[in-house]
């Protein structure tokens, strides 16, 4: 016997709240009352099935395809059905999902085994591997420039020796403290080649790309989000490269990794000769103590502007181009995605920890924001996807049980044991 736990689901609480003072320091989420008029709620619970853990998900609004990142496979699910109508497998634990633009591929990091996997959206078979620097969760395609960015951990070798810091490197390197450092591999998509391991201070998160050249990477340790060239970055590697850069695709690209070319691994602020022109290098947005350790970000590229989800309980909307915190408001605990639908002017924040929630805040007008809704979801549930066309949300949330058939201890029943149900894994759709 097995009893379950997090079964109860409120169907919606909402309230009303608007921060104004960016100086707060105990932000309170809203009290629920004042419901919306059209509020969100959970209209379709799909159980999928599968095993292990979870990360992002992506969904493709024109193929009506949702994909997730789901232990050693990538689930791709039928929005109008509910139902798994493709399998990726082959990975030791997927992260993230990004979309070819012409409908065909996808690609999909590998943590465990430090790959990105592209896969064949028609069959569901990976058709190639990219290696990356250790640990890759987060990625995103910069389309002007070509170039996958994948975000890893710390990276385990360097290429050369550290030197010291020169010129506009350590300006840079010296206002952010030595510390935690992470890779950002940068791919080649056309040519299927790793061009550069980039090691970088801080223990980068999330990234974004803003359509229009840039990549924004939430520093976790730091309270930063740095910003990143993608053209500059594409145009010094080729140039510290040469023609090494662009690799031959892999001899055997399923299933073998020895014996193709090493990953150049270039330390970005102190490889000397190699140290590239300023405009390449990360620049730091900090956003200070109001904004203590950004889990996630969004971005509304028409107002140019970012939204990052923070782990002290707050969403701060950023100005990328000065720096500047434009607004600060309450939201629930353990973010680890945020999205925003420009088509109705609404930001979700999908709050993982504790009981589960998702909190929704309305863009008024440009730089007017409040928070409308906080509904209830799921323990764990910490990602999420939008469609833009429907405006339905999807969350990912599992539930756990414990055993009842433990043998008894000296007379007594033995402590329960709960552990997530596999088998019980779901997608929860909300909407208004």
């Amino acid at each position: 016997m097995r009893v379950f736990t997090s079964l109860a689901l409120l169907v919606c609480v909402s309230g009303v709240g608007r921060v104004t003072a960016i100086g707060q320091q105990t932000p309170i989420p809203p009290p629920p009352t004042n419901l919306p008029s059209h509020p969100f709620f959970i209209k379709k619970t799909w159980t999928i099935g599968g095993v292990g853990n979870w990360d992002y998900m992506t969904i493709d609004p024109t193929a009506r395809e949702l994909f997730i990142a789901h232990g050693p496979t990538v689930q791709v699910v039928d929005v109008d059905s509910g139902t798994v109508v493709g399998t990726v497998r082959g990975f030791q634990q997927a992260h993230a999902v990004v979309l070819g633009r012409d409908g065909t591929q996808g690609y999909a990091t590998d943590g465990q085994a430090a790959l990105v996997r592209i896969f064949d959206r028609r069959s569901f078979k990976v058709v190639a591997n990219i290696p990356t620097g250790p640990a890759p969760r987060s990625m995103v395609f910069e389309s002007s420039s070509g170039l996958l960015f994948v975000i890893g951990a710390q990276p385990s070798s360097r290429e050369e020796p550290k030197r010291a810091r020169t010129g506009a490197a350590a300006r840079i390197a010296n206002a952010t403290p030595h510390g935690a450092e992470s890779s950002v591999t940068v791919i080649d998509v056309e040519h299927r080649a790793a061009l550069a391991e980039l090691v970088i201070p801080g223990d980068l998160g999330f990234a974004q790309s803003d359509g229009d050249g840039r990549v924004y990477v939430t520093v976790r340790d730091r309270n930063q989000i740095i910003r990143l060239d993608a053209q500059a970055i594409g145009n010094v590697l080729h140039r510290i490269l040469g023609a090494s850069a662009k690799t031959m695709p892999l001899p055997n690209p399923v299933n073998a990794t020895a014996g193709t070319p090493r990953i150049p691994v270039l330390n970005w602020f102190s490889d000397g000769a190699k140290t590239p022109p300023v405009e390449a290098l990360p620049y730091a947005l900090n956003l200070g103590s109001i904004c203590e350790g950004p889990r996630a970000l969004a971005i509304d590229a028409n107002h140019s502007r970012l939204f990052a989800a923070c782990s002290n309980f707050r969403m701060v909307v950023l100005d990328p181009q000065t720096g500047g915190i434009i607004s600060a408001l309450p939201i629930g605990p353990g973010p680890d995605a945020i999205v925003y639908d420009a088509n109705r002017g609404l930001i979700f924040t999908a709050n993982g920890a504790g009981d589960g929630s998702v909190t929704i805040i309305r863009q008024d007008v440009t730089d007017t924001y409040s928070v409308t809704q906080t509904l209830p979801t799921r323990q764990h549930a910490r990602t999420l996807a939008i469609d833009p066309s429907s405006g339905n949300v999807y969350l990912t949330s599992i539930i756990s049980g414990a055993g009842m058939n433990t043998p008894m201890t000296n007379g007594r029943p033995a402590p329960l044991k709960v552990s997530p149900i596999d088998s019980s894994f779901q997608v929860l759709v909300v909407g208004n």
